[in-house]
């Protein structure tokens, strides 16, 4: 049985750390950057890829329009300078298509 691969692309600064876990680590330096590695991405037998959440939203198209494909699993991170809230968003739109309703948050709460 092949090893599945996880890769991680964003700013050095967000993925460098994920080198030691076994992740291959896409640094790039301006989220637009990601365009043209996401190709190599997907036909690269990765099983899971994470995407730090600058860089998802410089290329959601190209991630949701492979949204249906078992593999890559996609999950958005925050960068090391702290999130956008892209992948809470990512999450609301997840939920709110599979239960056809909204689920208010602690911030929507207050």
């Amino acid at each position: 049985m092949t090893p599945m691969k996880a890769a991680v692309i964003g700013d050095e600064a967000s993925v460098g750390i994920y080198r030691p876990l076994g992740f291959e680590v896409f640094s790039v330096t301006r989220p637009s950057d990601a365009r043209e590695i996401w190709p190599t991405l997907l036909q690269g037998g990765y099983a899971v890829v994470l995407v730090v959440e600058r860089v998802y939203e410089a290329i959601a198209d190209l991630v949701d329009a492979t949204a249906e494909e078992m593999l890559p699993a996609v999950t958005l991170i925050p960068e090391a300078a702290g999130g956008t809230g892209a992948g809470q968003r990512k999450i609301n739109r997840a939920i709110e298509r599979a239960l056809g309703a909204t689920i208010p948050t602690r911030e929507e709460d207050e």
